[in-house]
């Protein structure tokens, strides 16, 4: 165990070269989880964005 744990893309990146079966399968879906999650605040942070936008009065 470490005291500094491993950043998920770096996991995926470090484990998917040994991975078999059901491995793969894990590092896939945390992956697509990993995508999800940052699409998911991408899109909340351009709401708020263009919602602070209409109300400033700016172009």
């Amino acid at each position: 165990t470490s005291t500094n744990p491993t950043p998920i893309p770096a996991n995926i990146a470090l484990k998917f070269g040994e991975a078999h079966g059901t491995g793969v399968n894990a590092l896939i879906a945390t992956g697509l989880i990993l995508f999800i999650v940052t699409f998911a605040v991408n899109a909340f942070a351009r709401w708020i964005v263009s919602r602070r936008a209409e109300f400033s009065g700016a172009n």
